[in-house]
């Protein structure tokens, strides 16, 4: 009896191999792609890898207009260019399968992960997905995965595979076919074929940029005047703000200045609050998004980039989660003894050790398929993390001990203060007790604004009263941060595909701006030409009926076959209706895709500098001068040390192996960047090392084997 677990991905696949192994398993390859053989209480295990999908939507016939519908699933190197990596993958599997008796499926446990299983099954396989069981976990520790082993689901979730299928086949319907439908109204309009786009969710999210856009642009400040009253206490000045925060009568300000001026200004009343704060609730993806925003100016994208690679090194739970609230049978007290062994969080972790009783505060949202983001209790060595990787695991652990904490109890202070019947207000903050702040008090920004003892009836002597003119401001624009949030709100998008939906509108040239999102006036005119003409395309409301209606799949609710069937007949009509305007639309667009593609241009020429003879000839004299002292690792063929060498004739940089003309084992390097050597081996191809490339603003990390599929994968964006 010979079982075969499909995992997502290879390094998944590797860790759900060690954990299962009585002992040590067996790494062999079909072709480049590794698979572990070991055996479990005497069963024979096979485990093989995906690489993400395998699979993808493509016409069963090669057409260029719309609409179209009849599609198929086919090798996702047949559906798209520069994925020819995934062949090898399934010529793996399908090798594989023919040995085994018995399919378990081992992919994320959410619905893409089920998706990917499923059709690894079904086309690669060639095996029915009913017949295979599932692994569950929500961590990639040896105690989760022999949890799940020995807890096998009878079958996949066919629910999550249902909804998941549905979501790929809707995006496609309407991705390829309101994208063809754009880029025929601009040939309608030219003659030449020019590629936009839009989709399901990415219109509906671009509209509400747009939106935010047009306040910007519509608004009108409007003047108005604030009163301050300078005074002075124990040698220190303060200033107390008029009851009012905003007067719109420049006349009425006068008057009120005039006659405060006139005195005397006395304490009439002190008021003083205290005010309990709780912990803040563990992590949801899209609050840990949000919070690594703020405190490191992650993007979303890039935040479950990291969150995604400690979740695969075992350092921390599942992330795309919208649960807030922590498994109840996780072991609270293991995962915080182990903590305590790093310095940063031992005092912090044996004060919560020594409560007793350890019970986290939770949130309010639940997520069926995986709890919230939680530090496993698995410690990283020195080496093991990068320094953005470092930057989340401390929010997320942090956030995790925070929840087991007592509350923070703060107060606030308030004197009124009278001043010839006009009132101004001095407000003072501390903090009083620091509860859960001590431990996650440096992601939190609370004002400490102390004040001096005042008493009631005392008088008070002021140094100044004074108005001030200002302005109304117009709305601000979205962060890539608060447009995940909206994302949420609006219920459009799923925590796993916003943070990449929004990336997409920045590589379709619609918005601009990685801390302001400015909307491009390419990306105001496509809004604009379809709202005017085929509202319904770039419709929140009617995107999120499609995105309740997958909820609903996933419960078992409604078949997938009729939301589809229901999403095809609404699509038509909508496609029927711009084919009607489809010149008029193409003109709209043409003239602001052109002038697009020339500042996208210009942009190009400023930012892109060619090497000139001189600095050419500079840099192969200057190779001739340095010596290799950066060893970037050890060699795989002999176990010498890699070094950073010099081209003599071109000056253009390599590593290489420091024992040669005896070894021969070299790697070509990008040119541009600084070299930061990582101590890290690539854990895809097993056997390169790991290089940090630091270039301007930018740090990145790349696998020295260009083969390798780490680097197929950052390539791929």
């Amino acid at each position: 009896m010979t079982t075969l677990i499909i995992a997502e991905k290879p390094n998944v696949a590797r860790k759900i191999a060690y954990a299962l192994a009585e002992g040590k398993p067996v790494r062999k390859t079909i072709g480049k792609v590794p698979y572990y053989e070991l055996t479990r209480d005497g069963k024979k295990i096979i485990v093989a890898p995906a690489v993400g999908h395998l699979f993808s939507l493509a016409p069963k016939e090669k057409t260029y207009g719309y609409p179209v519908f009849d599609i198929e699933w086919v090798p996702v190197y047949v559906a798209e260019k520069g994925k020819s990596y995934a062949k090898d993958y399934i010529k793996a599997l399908r090798e594989l399968a023919k040995r085994a008796d018995e399919f378990v499926v081992a992919c994320d446990y959410d619905t893409e992960g089920e998706v990917i299983g499923y059709t690894a099954l079904k086309y690669a396989c060639g095996v029915d997905p009913s017949k295979a069981k599932r692994m569950k976990f929500s961590a990639l520790t040896k105690k989760d995965l022999l949890k799940a082993w020995y807890n096998l689901e009878p079958t996949i979730n066919f629910g999550m595979a249902d909804a998941g299928i549905a979501r790929h086949v809707l995006d496609w319907y309407w991705g390829v076919n309101l994208s063809r439908a754009l880029s025929s109204a601009i040939r309608k309009a030219s003659g030449k074929w020019i590629v936009l786009s839009t989709g399901r969710v990415q219109g509906p999210t671009l509209k509400f940029l747009v939106e935010r856009e047009r306040e910007i642009a519509n608004f009108v400040p409007t003047p108005y005047w604030v009163i301050k009253m300078i005074l002075e206490k124990n040698g220190q000045q303060y200033t107390a703000v008029y009851e009012k925060d905003r007067i719109f009568n420049e006349e009425e300000a006068k008057k009120i200045v005039e006659e405060a001026k006139k005195g005397p200004a006395f304490v009439e009343k002190i008021e003083v609050k205290q005010q309990q704060r709780n912990p803040p609730h563990p992590f949801d993806l899209g609050t840990l998004q949000r919070e690594a925003y703020s405190a490191f100016g992650y993007s979303p994208k890039k935040t479950l980039e990291i969150a995604q690679s400690l979740y695969e090194k075992s350092f921390i739970s599942y992330p795309r989660t919208s649960s807030q609230k922590l498994p109840e049978n996780l072991n609270y007290q293991y995962i915080i003894q182990n903590l305590a062994k790093i310095p940063d969080y031992k005092p912090h972790a044996h004060e919560l050790l020594g409560k007793g009783v350890l019970k986290p505060v939770e949130g309010k949202k639940d997520d069926p398929a995986h709890p919230a983001i939680y530090p496993t209790g698995e410690l990283p060595k020195p080496g093991d993390l990068s320094k953005d990787e470092q930057n989340l695991y401390d929010l997320i652990v942090r956030r995790f001990l925070a929840a087991f904490a007592d509350p923070a109890v703060r107060e606030s202070m308030k004197v009124i203060i009278n001043s010839n019947n006009h009132r101004f207000i001095l407000s003072g903050s501390r903090t009083i007790k620091e509860g859960w702040l001590k431990i996650y008090g440096k992601y939190v920004k609370f004002d400490e604004v102390l004040l001096p003892k005042f008493e009631e009836g005392e008088r008070v002597k002021v140094i100044q009263i004074k108005r001030e003119k200002k302005k109304t401001k117009p709305p601000a624009r979205y962060s890539p941060a608060s447009v995940i949030k909206k994302m949420e709100d609006l219920g459009i998008g799923t925590k796993a595909t916003r943070a990449q939906i929004l990336e997409t509108l920045y590589s379709r040239g619609y918005i601009e701006g990685k801390k302001q999102i400015k909307v491009t006036p390419l990306g105001m005119k496509v809004i604009e030409a379809l709202e005017n003409n085929v509202p319904d395309i770039i419709s929140v409301e009617l995107t999120k009926e499609f995105e309740e209606k997958m909820e609903q799949i996933m419960q078992k609710k409604v078949s997938k076959e009729k939301v589809i069937e229901e999403s095809k007949e609404t699509l038509v009509k909508i496609l029927k209706e711009f084919k009607q305007k489809e010149k008029e639309i193409g003109k709209k667009l043409l003239e602001t895709f052109v002038e697009s593609q020339k500042n996208k241009e210009n942009k190009k020429r400023a930012s892109t500098k060619e090497l000139t003879a001189e600095e050419e000839e500079s840099i192969k004299k200057s190779a001739e001068k340095r010596e290799d002292t950066i060893i970037v690792g050890k060699c795989p063929k002999c176990g010498g040390d890699l070094v950073v060498k010099y081209n003599r004739k071109t000056g253009k940089r390599f590593v290489g192996c420091s024992s040669w003309p005896n070894c021969n084992v070299t790697y070509p390097l990008l040119q541009r960047g600084e070299i930061i050597p990582t101590g890290k081996t690539c854990p895809e191809c097993g056997n390169a090392p790991i290089v940090k490339i630091k270039e301007r603003n930018r740090e990145y990390e790349v696998c020295l084997d260009m083969n390798c599929y780490k680097n197929r994968r950052k390539n791929r964006g």
